[in-house]
């Protein structure tokens, strides 16, 4: 397209105006368009460096990681048969084998209760009637003619008779006499089936019992009441289960009569009181009564052990898990005065048996003193014998306890013994009697502790739960889930190391690539490459390479990176021989350590290289710096180039004007040259 705003220029002079012009533009936007071709040499060199900048930082995070004495604290852990356990490590953990022996696993504390025929069966069959109003002596309970039934016996074939009302009707006292003197009362050999009675209430009324007189429980025994008068109210009197759960409040439950298996056990589980105890109904598939209730604490342990104060008559819990012997004084201990306790009256000599048979006589010495209370004396005679296991016998955990109502001391052990016998009638059990105890027992509590036990490096321990156990070895987390021995071994964990190394590595070869491949002349293309100029660039690889061949005086075996397998090529690159790297940092990571995060007096290699890689990577760096630098650069030939472009477009277009004035101008002259022409031809024509 032609330059100007005239496109018709040239035609009025019959001169190329136009031509003229454009070529006179073009030249002017040769010169300017040497900037675009400085600014597209500028950018490439800035990409260029933004690759080598790219690569620093990969380098630093590498070498920063080696400088964070964090990555050095690392732990793995192996065990030998993981069946038994399972083990973890906190990081800085000391390093070292242990040997663990599991001999018993923590359980919970169960109870389970006789077989029913069905759900629905129904754990509390009433046995007893009583009266739910009270009367006055001389009340008349039964009027004339009223009548009182009475059912004995299962409830789909009970035996009946009934009491009526005599003349003038019946005082609680006559009721009673006439409901175990009626002939009816009576099975086919004669016995009662029942027998009533009455009791004064805290109110002092009177109210009227009705219960079986076999004193048994059960459906055979079931006793029902029913009448044509219903101010009597006979009803069951409620049942309760009661227990605790470790050293806990006694919790307790109401079971209404007829309540079924079902049914208790979900009035346990939705009660908000529930002291962690769930409860199940079980079909064994065997016998005629395959339906149990079963009672499960929450928790594991000696601490969550579930013990039964009472329960309903149809109920009969027994013991699974947890189940065992305690030893019980015969006699009270009184702390009306202080118990005082001396050499006449401080030993316990007593026997310990794991399995293999008694083990030596031991003998625990009680701390002498006075003690005022049932608390401090248990804990004296506990540790007494805890301390005398520990340091003669076999390290094992007893528990002692004196009841507050009856005065009585309980010993017991955690289970974890096949036996144990207290020789108190030995000459040198001398706190028998302080203590209320008159005779040799000997308790066999094998499997009846619920905590688990464990023995790690000779020592033994006795734990609530199963998993997470944190206190046994230093650092090291341990779950149980067999019995047996294994080994637990904790060691140094290399690979963050390792592969920081390794990166290290990789990424400045990948460096020293890009910055040979563009910072020499190229004879085919007769250019130079995008760092040739940069000073910054040929520092950079020359500093890299004094630092990576940096003695560190630590003092150790390993001093360079050239004792981890790492060595330079004849092009600058670098080797690493993976097998002397992983040999040197499982052989001797401490003197690795001490190159890489330096000593007391040595400032370690990874810290230099951190600092060094900083002072070219960050924002403030020597590249960032030379980046900023070229994009000032290229900023400022763009904004000249549009600047320049912008006074070729004024100037070109002023002269467009000037050039179509120039050939209006040209154009007139001809016009007249043309006309005094004609003029002088005219004149010789004449």
């Amino acid at each position: 397209m032609a330059t100007g705003s005239i496109t018709s220029l040239g035609l009025g002079s019959s001169l190329d105006l136009q031509t003229m012009l454009d070529t006179q533009r073009e030249a002017d936007e040769a010169i300017n368009d040497l900037k675009v071709t400085e600014v597209e040499e500028q950018t490439a060199v800035e990409e260029s460096l933004n690759t080598v900048l790219n690569d620093l930082l990969s380098m630093k995070t590498s070498s920063l990681s080696l400088s964070l004495s964090s990555n050095y604290l690392y732990r793995s852990v192996t065990v030998s048969d993981s069946d038994l356990i399972t083990a973890t490590a906190v990081d800085g953990t000391d390093t070292g084998s242990h040997r663990v022996e599991t001999s018993r696993l923590a359980t919970a504390s169960t109870y389970v209760s006789e077989g029913t025929s069905s759900e629905t069966a129904s754990v509390y069959v009433p046995t007893v009637q009583e009266s739910t109003a009270g009367f006055a002596d001389t009340d008349i309970v039964l009027a004339d003619g009223e009548t009182l039934d009475i059912e004995y016996g299962p409830e789909d074939d009970p035996q009946t008779f009934t009491i009526t009302g005599t003349t003038g009707g019946m005082t609680a006292a006559e009721l009673v006499s006439a409901i175990n003197s009626d002939t009816g009362n009576q099975d086919d050999d004669g016995n009662a089936l029942v027998t009533a009675s009455t009791y004064t209430d805290d109110d002092g009324t009177t109210s009227i019992r009705i219960e079986a007189a076999s004193g048994e429980t059960g459906e055979d025994n079931r006793v029902s009441v029913s009448g044509s008068d219903s101010s009597f109210g006979f009803a069951a009197p409620v049942s309760e289960l009661s227990f605790t759960t470790g050293d806990g409040e006694v919790y307790t439950i109401s079971i209404p009569a007829e309540t079924t298996l079902e049914g208790l056990a979900e009035r346990i589980n939705e009660d908000e009181d529930n002291p962690g105890v769930t409860a199940t109904v079980i079909d064994t598939g065997t016998g005629d009564n395959p339906y149990q209730l079963v009672l499960t604490a929450d928790d594991s342990g000696e601490d969550n052990r579930i013990t039964i104060i009472s329960e309903p008559s149809g109920l009969a819990l027994t013991e699974t898990n947890g189940s065992g012997y305690s030893m019980t004084g015969d006699s009270a201990i009184s702390f009306d005065t202080d118990v005082t306790i001396d050499t006449t009256n401080n030993t316990i000599v007593f026997q310990e048996d794991t399995g293999d048979g008694y083990g030596d006589t031991l003998t625990a010495e009680i701390a002498a003193g006075d003690y005022d209370t049932a608390e401090e004396l248990a804990d004296a005679v506990e540790l007494a014998l805890e301390n005398e296991s520990s340091l003669n016998g076999e390290g094992k955990d007893y528990q002692v306890e004196i009841d507050e109502d009856t005065g009585e001391m309980t010993i017991s052990e955690a289970g974890t013994l096949e036996g144990l016998n207290i020789m108190w009638e030995d000459a040198s059990s001398t706190a028998s009697a302080t203590l209320g105890f008159s005779e040799t027992q000997e308790i066999t509590p094998a499997s009846s502790s619920l905590n688990a036990e464990i023995t790690v490096d000779g020592i033994s321990y006795q734990r609530q739960e199963n998993t997470s156990l944190t206190d046994v070895i230093s650092g090291v987390t341990l779950s149980l889930y067999s019995t047996g021995v294994t080994t637990v071994s904790v060691s140094v964990s290399t690979g963050t190391v390792e592969d920081a190394i390794t990166s290290l590595v990789e990424t400045y070869n990948t460096l020293i690539a890009e910055i040979d491949e563009n910072d020499d002349y190229d004879e085919d293309t007769e250019t130079w490459g995008t760092l040739a100029q940069s000073s910054t660039a040929r520092l950079l690889e020359q500093a890299l390479q004094s630092l990576f061949s940096t003695t560190i005086s630590t003092g150790g075996s390993i001093t360079s990176l050239i004792d981890l397998g790492i060595e330079f090529e004849d092009d600058g690159t670098l080797t690493l021989d993976a097998d002397t790297l992983s040999e040197q940092l499982l052989d001797n990571f401490e003197d690795v350590q001490d190159l890489l995060l330096g000593t007391d007096t040595e400032t370690g290699l990874a810290d230099l290289l951190n600092d060094a890689i900083g002072n070219y990577a960050l924002s403030d760096g020597y590249i960032s710096t030379e980046i900023d630098m070229i994009d000032e650069t290229i900023s400022r030939l763009e904004e000249s180039y549009e600047d320049q472009l912008a006074i070729i477009d004024k100037k070109y277009e002023t002269m467009a004007t000037e050039y179509a004035a120039l050939d209006t101008y040209l154009a007139e002259l001809e016009s007249m040259q043309s006309y005094v022409e004609t003029m002088f031809s005219a004149l010789e024509d004449d």
